[in-house]
């Protein structure tokens, strides 16, 4: 078999690296861990602690991502917030992340294990955790990604 030879030219779109500061920290995280949230609600047998604990971080990090937006991240570092998600939720809609007012009930349930007393990380205190369904949550979440992505590509388009 003859070699072949000749020359190619190939153009690749500009590659951006971006500050290693919110909110891409933050998504940077989210979009990393979203994988293993899909592979956990998959899981047979049913991996529903893991994937709780995993899905609260993905969440946390999507609303922060958002909420740290302009740069900065100082407002949402204090000690009573910077775990609550519904609280982080409230925020995230009323500063405009296209989101439901009231969010879906897997949010609540896992704003009340994620945040201080941390019972999904923890569980101290407790015989039994409730934990939410693997759906909504998982598909739910990948859309939530979504928009977040969305929202923050807008920004630095320059748009509001």
């Amino acid at each position: 078999m003859k070699p072949i030879t000749g020359t190619a030219s190939i153009t690749n779109q500009p590659d951006t690296v971006v500050p290693p500061a919110p909110p891409h920290t933050y998504f940077g995280v989210a979009q990393s861990l979203i994988p293993g949230v899909k592979i956990l609600a998959a899981a047979s047998p049913p991996q529903n602690y893991a994937l709780a604990l995993v899905a609260a971080h993905v969440l946390e990090c999507l609303l922060k991502a958002y909420l740290s937006r302009n740069g900065s991240d100082a407002h949402i570092r204090k000690r009573k917030l910077r775990h609550d998600l519904k609280v982080l939720w409230e925020m995230a809609f009323e500063q405009g992340l296209h989101i439901p007012k009231s969010p879906s009930s897997w949010v609540d349930c896992l704003s009340s294990l994620h945040a201080e007393p941390y019972h999904l990380r923890y569980s101290s205190g407790v015989h039994g955790i409730v934990l939410p369904s693997a759906e909504p949550m998982t598909s739910e979440l990948a859309a939530l990604l979504e928009v977040v992505r969305d929202q923050l590509k807008s920004r630095s388009n320059g748009n509001a």
